[in-house]
């Protein structure tokens, strides 16, 4: 689950200030958010950085020292993940790519 909404409390910021950051309107914000929302990658960055934290500490529970393992696929590359900072790592390059597309 998304913490989105209990982060913009803690900061005082509302559904409708937060669409304002995005550029989005705000029935796009309570999409995102909704129990069938289902936000892309890109669409976390966007959250993340209207509200000025990672995109990791928009999920509940999380903590750096999970377990975090699996695959996760990328266009035509597959990337194997055995724990948090491979994440990260594979996050932050996405990223910068993203950036350099724009």
């Amino acid at each position: 689950m998304l913490r989105v909404r209990s982060i913009c409390k803690m900061r005082g910021i509302t559904l409708k200030e937060l669409a304002e950051r995005m550029e989005v309107s705000p029935e796009a914000v309570t999409r995102m958010l909704s129990e069938n929302g289902n936000p892309t990658l890109s669409t976390l960055e966007n959250i993340a950085k209207a509200l000025k934290v990672e995109v990791y500490e928009l999920f509940d529970n999380f903590s750096a020292d999970m377990l975090v393992s699996g695959y996760l696929e990328v266009g035509d590359r597959i990337h194997r993940i055995n724990n948090f900072s491979e994440l990260q790592e594979i996050f932050y390059k996405l990223s910068s790519l993203n950036e350099t597309v724009k």
